[in-house]
């Protein structure tokens, strides 16, 4: 995630970025889209399966249907719609304001991320937890 982050501030950055009238190049937005859909399928799908190997069978069946139809297509669909928005509200937005708002939204999302990620126990934590579990049943 933090590499998607730095490719979508370097786009912002009119000197850096190479194009003519303050617009990225094609080569970095190439770029871009390549670290972003490689990082995409090698490292989020396997963190996603992740994610569901300390549930049991039902709960991760279930878990799975639901983030993936309401989660993965709702955070779509939302962007989507926030896009439209975005363009109907100020008229033509260009590809530099495109990747402000991207940006933007990266970052409140790699804040949202690292606090949430306090909540989750660490390896020692869960297998203690297991354990009194384990013990009361």
């Amino acid at each position: 995630p933090l590499l998607m982050v730095a490719m979508t501030c370097f786009v912002s950055v009119p000197k850096l970025s190479g194009g003519t009238n303050g617009d990225p190049s094609l080569n970095l937005i190439a770029s871009a889209f390549l670290v972003m859909k490689t990082l995409e399928f090698s490292v989020r799908r396997m963190l996603d399966e992740m994610v569901y190997v300390p549930l049991d069978f039902e709960s991760r069946f279930l878990g799975k249907e639901v983030i993936g139809v309401l989660g993965y297509r709702f955070g779509k669909s939302a962007a989507s719609l926030a896009l439209s928005a975005l363009t109907s509200s100020f008229g033509t937005v260009g590809l530099r304001e495109l990747s402000y708002f991207t940006t933007g939204a990266a970052s409140l999302w790699l804040a949202a991320a690292w606090k949430l990620s306090a909540l989750v126990p660490t390896r020692a934590e869960a297998e203690e937890a297991y354990e009194k579990m384990k013990k009361g049943s």
